[in-house]
């Protein structure tokens, strides 16, 4: 979904304007949220997890699932178009994919990798928990004359078998969870693979952020300014992102992150554990194959489903 905790590109700031003075009267009370509404494509016909899409109310609410919303995207002035189109042709360019292929979008936000595969001639079903991204991604599929199914659903509990050519979970929305839960969600991701589908994961280098971290940032968004406070817990290996927006009307949110950084050798054996084969490692969009240890703020790692993978 994005880079939480990652700071943005070089026009933030290393340290926060001044705040605005104090309104003379009370901000304006935010408009009502929307009512659900359901995404452009009608929802396939196998339940995505095993709980039907619908997470465990008995499960305490961790930080993402309130999170990424509308006011979230107005944070990430930085993820254009442009940039949007290159990282979909890295996809199909590295995953080997044709038009007509089965994709699965782990984590797809609103869509924007969805909509350019999509629009491409692939079949694709998005998976997230955030109910207004998933609004947002089938009113503009609809508005573009795209055909992609976007399905609310919790990556710790996909249940599909065999049924995609390839899978991809980009923007560090791999890493939300504890270890064990980390493995386990690979291991769905590729059962839900055919024999030989290839998955492509994003994540941070914990090798790059061991010496980038602890740091202070700010930035503006649309609309909003954003804080960010981020350092790294050597024990866990989570970065750890306290963050501050004010809003140009006034509101003021305080939002928590966390999130696993990996060593290569660390998701190497992630990725074997969990009936995978690595095929290709990049340390970035612009270099694919090439991965320069310490210096690639990302590990992008390709693999293939061992035959073993679904029993």
């Amino acid at each position: 979904t994005t880079h939480p905790g990652v700071a943005p590109p070089p026009t933030s700031h290393a340290h926060p304007p001044p705040p605005p003075p104090a309104a003379h009267k009370a901000p304006p009370t935010p408009p009502p949220a929307k009512k659900d509404k359901p995404a452009t494509s009608p929802p396939i016909a196998m339940s995505p997890t095993k709980n039907d899409g619908k997470l465990d109310p008995k499960r305490a609410k961790p930080w993402f699932v309130d999170l990424f919303d509308e006011d979230y995207l107005r944070t990430l002035p930085f993820l254009t178009p442009q940039a949007t189109q290159a990282e979909a042709e890295f996809v199909i360019d590295a995953m080997g994919l044709s038009p007509g292929a089965q994709v699965l979008d782990v984590g797809c936000g609103y869509g924007r990798h969805a909509m350019e595969l999509a629009a491409r001639g692939f079949h694709v079903v998005g998976l997230d928990t955030s109910t207004p991204l998933l609004v947002r991604g089938g009113e503009e599929a609809h508005r573009r004359g795209l055909q992609i199914n976007f399905v609310r659903g919790d990556m710790r509990e996909l249940d599909f078998e065999a049924q995609f050519d390839g899978a991809y979970c980009l923007f560090s929305t791999f890493g939300y969870f504890d270890d064990e839960t980390n493995k386990k969600t690979v291991a769905n991701i590729a059962r839900a693979l055919k024999p030989g589908g290839r998955l492509m994961i994003e994540i941070l280098n914990r090798d790059y952020v061991i010496a980038d971290l602890p740091t202070r940032v700010w930035w503006e968004g649309e609309g909003c300014v954003v804080l960010e406070e981020v350092e790294l817990n050597y024990f866990s290996s989570r970065i750890q992102v306290n963050r501050s927006v004010v809003f140009d009307d006034g509101r003021q949110l305080e939002q928590e992150i966390s999130v696993r950084a990996y060593s290569l050798h660390e998701i190497g054996k992630l990725m074997h554990a969990a009936g995978f084969r690595v095929l290709e490692v990049s340390g970035g969009y612009h270099t694919r194959g090439r991965f320069f240890g310490n210096q690639s703020r990302h590990i992008i790692v390709l693999a293939e489903r061992k035959d073993s993978a679904v029993s």
